[in-house]
């Protein structure tokens, strides 16, 4: 039997994955702009992506209940019984 989390610390765990993958990629293209591959890029990338990682973590926890709500405005809720909208 797996064990699993709670329900209620389902977004806080989602916006972990969210800030980790997110700032991984985009701290890595943004250091590859601007600065290239030099000898020593891994080690900036890695420095780049612990500080976009701690700014992109709260910033997900604050902004994701807005962006979905947003979204909620423009895009049908899948979590509603069908035919309702």
């Amino acid at each position: 039997m797996t064990r699993k989390l709670p329900v209620h610390v389902f977004q806080p765990v989602f916006g972990l994955f969210m800030a980790l993958f997110m700032s991984f990629l985009m701290s890595g293209a943004i250091t590859a702009i601007n600065i290239g591959f030099p000898p020593d890029y891994l080690a900036r990338w890695m420095r780049s992506w612990g500080l976009a990682f701690v700014l992109a973590y709260p910033a997900i926890l604050i902004v994701g209940p807005f962006a979905r709500r947003l979204a909620l405005y423009f895009v049908e809720s899948p979590f509603a019984p069908a035919g309702k909208a």
